[in-house]
């Protein structure tokens, strides 16, 4: 979504902060050897076990991924390349995501290939959905509970 210079209150966006504080919250560079292409706000990520003196990531690629956190929303590069850096919204950070479905609040989530996320079947567990989303499309509030931390 598009912000207007002219709009007169923000929009909440994917990947966004959905609580005013998140402390977990660290600064990473995006694998500078990586095919991913479309890193965006949102976006679930890994860690790369390359050696580096940086903390590299790289996005997921499947559900059942070692996710280690989100990229959050960046309104000045929200379409960041590799090599950039990225802030990544880790373990107990409440992030703004979009359903892929219906959801109830308080199920537990997984993410699916275009970034969404939808209640947890066969997937790793993400985090637990904090609102009611009615359909796919809907933003809602997450708490982010990844696997490895």
């Amino acid at each position: 979504m598009t912000q207007s210079v002219n709009q007169f209150g923000i929009t909440s966006e994917v990947g966004s902060d959905a609580l005013a504080v998140n402390s977990n919250v660290i600064t990473c560079r995006i694998d500078p050897a990586s095919v991913a292409t479309d890193i965006v706000s949102g976006q679930a990520v890994v860690l790369v076990d390359t050696a580096s003196t940086e903390i590299l990531v790289d996005k997921a690629a499947a559900a059942t991924d070692a996710i280690v956190g989100f990229v959050k929303h960046n309104p000045v590069e929200n379409n960041p390349q590799k090599g950039a850096l990225v802030e990544v919204m880790l373990d107990n950070s409440f992030m703004r995501m979009e359903a892929s479905a219906a959801i109830a609040r308080g199920a537990t989530l997984q993410i699916t290939t275009d970034r969404k996320v939808v209640t947890q079947t066969t997937g790793t567990k993400i985090g637990v959905c904090l609102d009611k989303a009615a359909a796919s499309g809907a933003l809602v509030r997450v708490m982010i509970k990844t696997p490895i931390l």
